[in-house]
Parts: structure tokens; sequence; C-alpha cells
């Protein structure tokens, strides 16, 4: 396997919790009409499987861009299935700007944090021992 050595740009520090620090993601997002939002900082949950979840009340600056009722997302969950409202939006990250998906469910508050699909798109460092999230 070939070494790789990366370069932090940015970082953030990990929010504290009840039992263990959590790692936060800064963006900054607009609705498709390139309208911005603003400033959001996120918890990073490799648990959730999709792009970037809001809270119900934040989500409906991006309806503008929501797609389809047929391809709105669902995801088994402990307490059974959700079903996620979707919206197109743009991200920008490091000032560099691309498209994403932002979800709220369709019942309930939600909340924001940012899953799988959209932290693969980054190289991103997470120093556990100095509490720091990074974008390399």
């Amino acid at each position: 396997m070939a070494r790789r050595i990366y370069e932090a740009r940015t970082c953030l520090n990990y929010r504290e919790s009840t039992l263990s620090p959590y790692p936060i993601l800064g963006l900054k997002l607009f609705n498709v009409m390139l309208k911005p939002f603003g400033y959001i900082e996120f918890h990073i949950d490799t648990g959730f499987e999709g792009s970037i979840m809001l809270k119900s009340s934040n989500y409906s600056f991006f309806q503008v861009g929501e797609l389809p009722r047929e391809y709105w997302r669902t995801y088994r969950t402990l307490a059974g299935v959700v079903v996620m409202r979707v919206s197109r939006a743009i991200v920008e990250v490091n000032g560099q700007r691309f498209e994403t998906y932002v979800e709220t469910p369709l019942f309930g508050q939600g909340k924001n944090i940012v899953g799988r699909e959209f932290i693969n798109k980054l190289v991103l460092i997470l120093d556990g021992p100095r509490r720091l999230c990074c974008l390399g």
C-alpha cells in the first residue's frame, strides 16, 4: 500500500458531549437558485448513509429544489423505516462548490448531520487525540 501524507487545510475543534466529544464539519449551503442559507456546523455521522440531513425547520429553505416523491429516500433504523424528503442543494467546502442532496424526515424534527454519501467526497482527517476534524 502506498504511503500517503495529508496536509490539513482547515480544522474545527470537536464539540463536547455527555460521554465523548464528536467531530463536526462546517459547510455553507445554498438552494438551487443559489440563494445563500448560511454556514452550519454539522455532526459527522458515519452511521447515516445519506448526504446531508437538516432539521425540518432548516429544510424549508431548500424546498425549491425538492425532488418528486418517488425519488425520496427511505432508511431502516432501530425505530423502524423513516421516509426522507430530498432536495437538491449547493454546498461550499474550502471555497469549492458542488451539488449535493439535503434531506429531512417526512415526520419528525431531523437533525443537522453529514453522512457517508457526502463525506466520501472529501479528504477528511479525524484527529481524535487532538480533538480536531480537518479537511485535507
